[in-house]
C-alpha cells in the first residue's frame, strides 16, 4: 500500500497548494472546482446575509437558520454588507447552483430552491470541515447533478422504522443530495400505512407475532446487539409478545413535509398483486377459492378476476394519492405466484372474454387496469422489471433490479419506458458489505454499455434498495448503508471517475456521521491476507488501519472481539496455526467487518524448471452455467493466450467457464499475498496448492490468501464461472506484507 498511500500523499499537497489549507472533502465532488489561495472566516456569532428572492429561497432561509449555522444568528442587511449572499440566477439550470467564496464573505447563486438547497449542502459540508478556526476555502464551484433520480429505496414493511427515525433517515440523504426517498410499505409481513376506508389493514395487519425473520434477528442479536428487535416496535396483547407498527395519515403528512423542506420527493409503493397477504388476511374476500398464505414460491396474490379486487385497490390507490403529492405511485408487480389464478373459475372466465392467453396476460391486464386508474389520477405509475414481461402502457416507468436479467435495461429502452437502475449488484445495500462492494457501488454503470446514445435518455437516473428482512434496528442499517450511500451519491451527482479522492475525501466523513449520531461501517482494514502460512514456526499479522480515531481490538481464542479486548499496535508474531478474529471499534460502539485470518503450517516452495516456457497463459473457455467451478464441463469453446488474469469485455457470452493455466515467476524468495477478486466464481492454486476459494455464484468479491514461494517458476492456475450479469475477474499481490500491486504481465509463462 506503500505506493498508494505516496500517491495520496503527493494528491493531498497538490490541494494544498491550490488552496493553502488541503483537499476539499466534498462528497458528491462538484462538476467544477476553481479553488484559490486563501480562506474566509466569518466573524462573530451574527452573520449579515442578503437574499435577493426571500419568496423563492424562503425555505433555505429556514433551513440555513436552523441547520447550519448552530451557534450563529442571521441579520439581515443589503447587498453591500452582507458577508452571505443568496442570490436568484435566472441563467442557471433548475437543479444547479453556483458557489463562490472569496475575500467579501459567500455568495450562493441559484434559479430555484432546489439548486439553492443543493448549494447550501455543499456550503455546510464546508462548514463541518473548516477546521476549529472556521476557515471556508476561496472557491467557486459550479455545479449540477447528472441524473434525474437519485433515490434510496427503504422497507418498512418486513421491519418498520419510526416517523422520528425517517427524520433522521432523511437528513442523511439531503446531506449527500439525494432527491428520491422510495418507501416499499406494504408486504406480506407488514402492512405500515394508515387506510382509512379499510381500517383492519393496520389494526391486525401492522402487528405480527415474531415469523422466521423476527427468530433470526434475535439468535443473531446474542452475538451483535444490533440485530436486537427495538423496544418501541413490541407490545403485548392476549399474552403474546407481537411485532410491528404504522404510520397514520398524519404521521406520513408530516415526514412528507420534513422531506419537501429537503427537496426530497416521497414515493409511495403498495406491492399488488401479490406480497399482499397481510391484506388478504385482513379482507379473505380478496381471494377466491384459496387462503392467505404462500403458494409455491410467494404468497397468493389478490385474485385479479374479482371486481371486488379492483374496487379495494382504487380505494387504497385513492387515499395513498390524496396523500402523497408525489409525481409517481409505485405497484410493484414483481414476483407474482399465479398458480392460484389457474385454479380459479373466475380467472378463466374473464381471460375468455377478454382474449387472454395465459395467466401472465392476467398479470399484464391487472397492472394495465391499475395504471389506467392512477394516470387518471394525473400520476406516473412505477413497477419493477417483471412488468416488461407483458406489453404494458409506455408512461410506466420501471425499475431494473433483477440483474440475472441482463436484457432488461435494454428491452425497456427499446420500448420508451423511463427507467431507473436498481440492479441486485450493487444496489442491493440489503447485500453484505464487504471489500469490493464500495468500490463497485461507486463505478457502478447507470446507463448500461448496450443501450445506444441515442435512447440513453430514457435511463434516469439509480437507487439503492434496502430490504429490511435482517435490518431490525437502526444501527444495523446505517451499519449496511454507510459508507457506500455515499459512493452511490457520487455516482449519481458527480458521475466521474474520482475513487482515488473519494476514498481519501470518504476518511473525513466518519467524524461528521459520528456527529449526527450515525452507526456507520467502520472502512475495511488491509495488509494482510484471509489465509497466513506458518514458515518455520513463525509468522506475523500486520494490519494497517486508515481511520486514526478507531483501534483494532483482536482475540486469538475464538470469540468475538470487543471494546475491551487487546488492542492490536503494529504487528502480532504468531507462533502456532490458528485463527485471529478481529475489528475495529470507534469509541462510538460503530465497528468495522469481522475479520478472521487463519495461520496454517508450511514450507517454502520451490521452483521448477521449463526451458521452452513462452510468455503468457493459456486460457480454455467453456459454454454454459455453472454453479460452481468444480461443476465446469463440456467441450471447449474457444481457446486463447492471455497476458494477465483478466478478461476482455469483448466476451459477450451471457454464461460461460474458463481455466486459466501455465507458471508465474516471481523475482524473490518471499511470502506472498494475492488478492483475488472474482464475480462470479474462481479458485487460485500456485505450485499445485490452493492459494485462494472464492468459488461460487455471488457478486464481487475479494478474497486472498499466501503462500511462501522461492524466485523462479512455479505451476499456475484459475478457474473461473461467470452465471450472467457481468464479470469481475483481478488479481493482485504483496510480498512480505509490502504494498499491493497488479501482478505485472511479465510474471507469466505458458
Amino acid at each position: 500500500m506503500k505506493r498508494y498511500a505516496l500517491l495520496l500523499f503527493f494528491s493531498f499537497l497538490l490541494f494544498s497548494a491550490c488552496t493553502g489549507f488541503g483537499q476539499l472533502n466534498l462528497i458528491p465532488y462538484p462538476q467544477q472546482v476553481n479553488a484559490q489561495p486563501g480562506a474566509y472566516r466569518f466573524a462573530g456569532q451574527s452573520i449579515t446575509y442578503y437574499c435577493s428572492d426571500p419568496k423563492v429561497f424562503a425555505n433555505e432561509l429556514r433551513y440555513l437558520n436552523k441547520n447550519l449555522l448552530e451557534n450563529s444568528s442571521l441579520k439581515e442587511a443589503t447587498a453591500s454588507q452582507a458577508t452571505l449572499q443568496l442570490l436568484k440566477n435566472e441563467q442557471l439550470a433548475n437543479t444547479a447552483y453556483r458557489l463562490k467564496i472569496n475575500k467579501n464573505g459567500v455568495r450562493l447563486e441559484a434559479k430555484t430552491g432546489e439548486g439553492m438547497f443543493s448549494g447550501l449542502q455543499t456550503l455546510r459540508q464546508l462548514i463541518e470541515f473548516s477546521g476549529s478556526d472556521n476557515a471556508l476555502p476561496y472557491v467557486t464551484i459550479q455545479d449540477a447533478p447528472t441524473y434525474e433520480w437519485r433515490g434510496v429505496e427503504l422497507d418498512v414493511a418486513r421491519h418498520f422504522f419510526s416517523k422520528n427515525y425517517l427524520f433522521k433517515f432523511i437528513d442523511l440523504l439531503a446531506l449527500y443530495k439525494f432527491n428520491t426517498l422510495h418507501l416499499h410499505l406494504t408486504d406480506d409481513q407488514g402492512w405500515r400505512l394508515e387506510i382509512k376506508k379499510y381500517p383492519k389493514l393496520t389494526e391486525e395487519g401492522a402487528w405480527r407475532l415474531f415469523n422466521n425473520q423476527d427468530s433470526a434477528c434475535i439468535a443473531k442479536s446474542k452475538e451483535n446487539p444490533d440485530f436486537a428487535l427495538p423496544a418501541e416496535h413490541l407490545r403485548t396483547k392476549n399474552g403474546q409478545q407481537e411485532y410491528g407498527g404504522f404510520y397514520t395519515q398524519a404521521d406520513m403528512r408530516d415526514i412528507i413535509a420534513y422531506a419537501a423542506e429537503r427537496h426530497i420527493d416521497v414515493v409511495p409503493e403498495i406491492d399488488m398483486p401479490g406480497h399482499m397477504m397481510m391484506a388478504t388476511k385482513a379482507y379473505p374476500e380478496l381471494l377466491d377459492g384459496s387462503s392467505a398464505g404462500w403458494g409455491k414460491q410467494f404468497s397468493v396474490p389478490l385474485c385479479v378476476c374479482k371486481e371486488e379486487v379492483y374496487q379495494f385497490v382504487e380505494g387504497v390507490l385513492g387515499e395513498v394519492i390524496d396523500l402523497f403529492p408525489s409525481r409517481f405511485v409505485h405497484i410493484g408487480a414483481d414476483e407474482v405466484e399465479k398458480s392460484s389464478w389457474e385454479k380459479s373459475a373466475l380467472c378463466q372466465e374473464l381471460m375468455k372474454r377478454e382474449k387472454l392467453s395465459d395467466v401472465h396476460d392476467l398479470q399484464r391486464y391487472f397492472v394495465n387496469r391499475v395504471n389506467t386508474f392512477i394516470r387518471q389520477k394525473g400520476k406516473i405509475t412505477i413497477g419493477w422489471d417483471e412488468i416488461l414481461e407483458g406489453k404494458v402502457d409506455t408512461t410506466m416507468r420501471v425499475m431494473y433490479w433483477r440483474g440475472w436479467v441482463k436484457d432488461a435495461p435494454l428491452k425497456a429502452v427499446t420500448r420508451h419506458h423511463d427507467l431507473v437502475m436498481t440492479p441486485t449488484n450493487p444496489l442491493y445495500f440489503d447485500y453484505l458489505p464487504n471489500k469490493s462492494t464500495l468500490a463497485s457501488t461507486y463505478q457502478l454503470q447507470v446507463v448500461p454499455s448496450d443501450i445506444p446514445a441515442d435512447l440513453a435518455h430514457y435511463v434516469k437516473g439509480a437507487q439503492a434498495n434496502v430490504w429490511t428482512e435482517m435490518i431490525p434496528s437502526a444501527a444495523r442499517l446505517e451499519f449496511m448503508i454507510l459508507p457506500r450511500l455515499s459512493a452511490l451519491a457520487e455516482r449519481v451527482w458527480t458521475n466521474k471517475s474520482l475513487f482515488d479522492t473519494y476514498q481519501q475525501r470518504l476518511i473525513h466523513h466518519f467524524a461528521l456521521w459520528d456527529k449526527m449520531a450515525l452507526r456507520y461501517r467502520l472502512p475495511d482494514l488491509s495488509g494482510f491476507a484471509d489465509q497466513q502460512v506458518l514458515v518455520d514456526g513463525r509468522a506475523t499479522l500486520r494490519v494497517q488501519n486508515p481511520l486514526p480515531t478507531a483501534r483494532v481490538h483482536y482475540t486469538v481464542d475464538g470469540t468475538l472481539p470487543t471494546q475491551a479486548s487487546p488492542v492490536f499496535t503494529s504487528a502480532l508474531p504468531i507462533t502456532k496455526p490458528g485463527h485471529v478474529r478481529f475489528a475495529a471499534i470507534a469509541r462510538n460502539g460503530a465497528k468495522s467487518e469481522l475479520y478472521t485470518v487463519t495461520f496454517t503450517e508450511s514450507g517454502w516452495k520451490k521452483a521448477v524448471n521449463v526451458p521452452d516456457a513462452k510468455p503468457g497463459l493459456d486460457a480454455a473457455f467453456y459454454a454454459g452455467t455453472f454453479r460452481n467451478t468444480k461443476a465446469m464441463s463440456g467441450n471447449v469453446v474457444r481457446r486463447q493466450v492471455l497476458s494477465n488474469v483478466q478478461l476482455s469485455d469483448t466476451l459477450k457470452w451471457p454464461s460461460f467457464g474458463a481455466k486459466i493455466n501455465g507458471y508465474i515467476k516471481v523475482p524473490k524468495k518471499a511470502r506472498y499475498n494475492f488478492y483475488f477478486t472474482c464475480d462470479d466464481g474462481g479458485v487460485l492454486r500456485i505450485a499445485d496448492q490452493l492459494v485462494v476459494d472464492n468459488d461460487g455464484q455471488h457478486a464481487p468479491v475479494e478474497k486472498s490468501g499466501q503462500i511462501a514461494l522461492e524466485a523462479g517458476l512455479h505451476p499456475f492456475a484459475v478457474d473461473f464461472i461467470e452465471a450472467g450479469g457481468g464479470f469481475t475477474l483481478k488479481l493482485a499481490y504483496s510480498e512480505d506484507g509490502g504494498e499491493v500491486k497488479p501482478v505485472p504481465d511479465s510474471w507469466f509463462f505458458h
